[in-house]
């Protein structure tokens, strides 16, 4: 629960200036949650602790109306990995995402990263071998929008090691959130 309430901390501090960023505590671990649900509450509680996104997501649009449009923002990074999580297929489904791509990967490694039940053929996606990946990738079940060249350098593994070299972690998070990961002794080894 304490790394959830750093994260929830730092997210609070990373969007305090940002007046339609809504921090949320949607994701808490081990605790009942309840959240509008129409005319009810929908109370979810979660024995086990792990947070799967596509109870997330499904929490979520329980509070939307038929007409919003929900999104799941993620980089790639992390992207090349969903075809392992929890449900990757029904989650999909449930909305569109928004992946925040950088230089080295291809609209063809987008595709290959897809649960294998929504993945093109080879034969589909290998031209797609040496296209940047940029623009949108829709497919039957599938909608990705592509967000080109973010040049952020930020990752947790880069903050991790510029706390271990004594850096300073201003190029990669705001300042008070930089202030935050120093008072709290957080991303030491």
């Amino acid at each position: 629960m304490a790394s959830y309430l750093h994260r929830y901390a730092m997210v609070v501090l990373a969007t305090k200036d940002e007046k339609t960023f809504l921090p949320s505590v949607l994701e808490a671990p081990d605790t009942a949650m309840n959240h509008p649900a129409g005319k009810g509450h929908a109370t979810v509680q979660n024995p086990t602790g792990a947070n799967y996104s596509i109870d997330t997501v499904r929490r979520l649009k329980q509070t939307l109306k038929k007409s919003d449009q929900l999104f799941f923002l993620i980089g790639i990074d992390a992207f090349a990995e969903i075809s392992k999580w929890h449900e990757a297929e029904a989650l999909f489904g449930e909305c569109a995402f928004i992946v925040a791509s950088r230089p080295g990967y291809s609209l063809a490694d987008v595709a290959n990263a897809l649960p294998e039940s929504l993945r093109p053929a080879a034969a589909v996606s290998k031209p797609f071998a040496k296209q940047p990946a940029k623009g949108d990738l829709v497919l039957r079940g599938v909608t990705v929008h592509l967000l080109e060249d973010v040049r952020h350098p930020v990752s947790a593994t880069a903050i991790r090691e510029a706390v271990a070299a004594k850096r300073p972690l201003g190029r990669f998070v705001d300042l008070a959130v930089a202030e935050y990961i120093k008072k709290m002794g957080l991303y030491k080894s």
